[in-house]
Order: structure tokens, then sequence, then C-alpha cells
């Protein structure tokens, strides 16, 4: 029924959310890997061209093969850590849509909201518990006598 308390809950998700940004250097990989196919496509052009000269440069294929595997790893960590966002990000929607439905109702335990919105509790201490939201973040509070 709070308002304060409803908005503080959506900050706090939200900069969970924020927090687990990093650069995204997606755009610059993709360029990179555009270059090295460019130039694996020189190298096989000219050792088309240059058959019976034999300048085939096998080291610098294989440098380039080799960035490319790893450039390749990285986008694709980067495009997993986009969609893991965008999932957390819809489930803090739903989430918010749920509390809001709620702000002006008298608050009643409901075990199927408490299960839309929770992952679990965890005892940590007689003093405290840790309440996992569905989505990850994770909260500590300490429990009065």
């Amino acid at each position: 029924q709070n308002t304060d308390v409803l908005n503080t809950l959506k900050l706090h998700i939200g900069m969970g959310l924020k927090g687990a940004v990093r650069e995204d250097k997606s755009l610059d990989i993709q360029v990179r890997i555009a270059e090295i196919n460019a130039e694996f496509k020189r190298m096989l052009d000219a050792v088309s061209a240059d058959m019976a000269e034999g300048s085939f440069n096998e080291e610098r294929m294989t440098e380039l093969m080799l960035e490319k595997r790893k450039l390749e790893n990285e986008f694709n960590q980067y495009v997993g850590a986009q969609q893991k966002q965008n999932v957390a990000k819809n489930r803090l929607d739903e989430i918010v849509t749920v509390l809001e439905g709620l702000a002006n109702h008298p608050m009643t335990f409901d075990d199927q909201l408490i299960r839309q919105i929770l992952e679990c509790v965890v005892v940590e201490s007689k003093e405290t518990i840790k309440i996992i939201f569905i989505g990850g973040l994770e909260v500590s509070q300490p429990l009065n006598a």
C-alpha cells in the first residue's frame, strides 16, 4: 500500500539490472571479423593467382583464424549477456505491473503473488534473512525481535 516502498523496490531492482551492463563492443568486434574475412579473401585470391610462386603465408592465416575464433566467442558472450538482460528487464516489468496492481488494495498474504515475484527466502542467521527475487536481485533484511 505504501507507494514509497513500491518506488524504492522498483529503483533497487532497476539498479541491479543496470549494474550488470558492461560496455558493448559488439559492433567493433563485427567490424574486425569483417576485416579478417576480407583479408582471408585477399590471401586466397593471391594464392589462386600466384599458385606457381607459392606465396601462401600459413602463419598469418593461422593467426587470423585464431583471432576470428576469439572474436566470435566474445561476440557470442555479448549477445548472451544482452539476452539475459532483456529477460531480466521483462521479468522486472512483470513484477512492477503486479505490484502496481496491488498498490490500492489492502495487503493480505497471497501465496500465488509471492510465488510470482520471489525465487526464495534464505535464513542467514537468527537476525537476518536474504530475499531473492525472480530475476536475481537479492536483498538482506534484518529481523526485528
